[in-house]
C-alpha cells in the first residue's frame, strides 16, 4: 500500500508537466535532474531536488552559479548510497572558484562528497534545519564570521578531513545533534557550544588532532558523548546527570570519575565507533 501511494504522489508530480522539469515541485530522476543542472535557466518552481549520485558513469561539471533561479528550493540531496566505502567518489564537480549560490530557502542540505572548501559567502541559511556534508572538502564552512543559524538542529560534517575551524555555536542555539566523526584536521571545538543547551548527541571519534575542548559540559539535554580515538583528549569534561553513553575506548583519557558528574551512573563504552 504504501508503495502505491509513493507511485501515486510521484504520477502527481509528473503530472505538473511533462515536458519541461523546471516547472514540477520535486525532481529525483536521474535525467530530469541533468537536465535541470546543465542548462542555465531558471527553475523557481522546484522545492525538492534529490540526486542519487551512484546513478550513472560520468562525471557532471556543475556551474559555480547552477542553483541560482531555484528560488523556491527547500530540500537538496546530492547523495551517495555507498559513500561508506573505501574510496567514495562524486560525480558532480565545481571549478576551483567553487560553489557560488546556494538559495536561502534551504531547510535541508545534504551534499555528499561536496567539493568545495567552503559555503557560499552569500548563502544566508537562517531557514537550515538539516546540515548533512559528510566525506566533503571542506575546511569550513563558511569564510566569514556572523553567521546565524538560529534553526539549525543537526549538522553532520562527518569525515571531513580537511575541516580546520567549526562554526561559533553561539549562533546555533537550537543545535540537537553534532556529528564530526574522523573530522582528522580539528584541533579544537569551541567553548561556545555550553550554549548549545538542547544538544543531545556529540561524536568526535576518530578526531585524531582534536586536543582543545571545552572542560564543562553540563548541558542538560545531553545523552550520548563519543570521544572513541581521539589520543589527544586527555581530559574527561564535567558531564550531566543525564547522559547515557559514553564512549572512551582509544582515546587519552585515562582516568574516568574524575570529570564525570557526580550523580552519573559511569556507564562507559569501549567499542569502536
Amino acid at each position: 500500500m504504501h508503495d502505491l501511494i509513493q507511485l501515486m504522489c510521484k504520477e502527481i508530480v509528473l503530472d505538473e508537466d511533462r515536458l519541461d522539469p523546471r516547472k514540477r515541485s520535486r525532481l529525483w530522476r536521474h535525467n530530469d535532474i541533468l537536465q535541470v543542472l546543465n542548462k542555465p535557466k531558471r527553475a523557481e518552481r522546484v522545492e525538492a531536488l534529490s540526486l542519487d549520485m551512484s546513478q550513472g558513469g560520468r562525471i557532471i561539471q556543475l556551474s559555480p552559479l547552477v542553483l541560482e533561479g531555484m528560488d523556491s528550493l527547500r530540500l537538496l540531496r546530492f547523495y551517495v548510497m555507498d559513500h561508506w566505502s573505501k574510496n567514495p567518489t562524486s560525480k558532480l564537480q565545481l571549478p576551483q572558484q567553487g560553489l557560488e549560490y546556494l538559495p536561502n530557502t534551504l531547510r535541508l542540505l545534504h551534499w555528499d562528497l561536496y567539493p568545495s572548501l567552503s559555503l557560499p559567502l552569500n548563502f544566508c541559511p537562517d531557514n537550515l534545519v538539516h546540515l548533512k556534508m559528510p566525506w566533503s572538502s571542506l575546511t569550513r564552512l563558511w569564510e566569514g564570521d556572523n553567521v546565524h543559524l538560529v534553526n539549525l538542529k543537526v549538522c553532520d560534517l562527518s569525515w571531513s578531513e580537511q575541516l580546520i575551524r567549526i562554526m561559533d555555536f553561539s549562533e546555533v542555539p537550537n543545535l540537537e545533534e553534532l556529528e564530526l566523526r574522523g573530522c582528522s584536521s580539528l584541533v579544537e571545538i569551541p567553548s561556545s557550544i555550553q550554549l548549545c543547551v538542547k544538544l543531545t548527541k556529540i561524536t568526535v571519534s576518530r578526531c585524531g588532532n582534536l586536543c582543545g575542548f571545552p572542560r564543562d559540559l553540563r548541558l542538560t539535554s545531553l545523552e550520548e558523548v563519543n570521544f572513541y580515538s581521539c589520543p589527544r583528549i586527555r581530559e574527561l569534561p564535567v558531564l550531566p546527570s543525564t547522559l547515557k553513553i559514553l564512549y572512551l575506548g582509544e582515546s587519552g583519557i585515562k582516568v574516568v570519575t574524575a570529570g564525570v558528574h557526580p550523580s552519573y551512573p559511569t556507564r562507559t563504552q569501549s567499542k569502536q565507533q
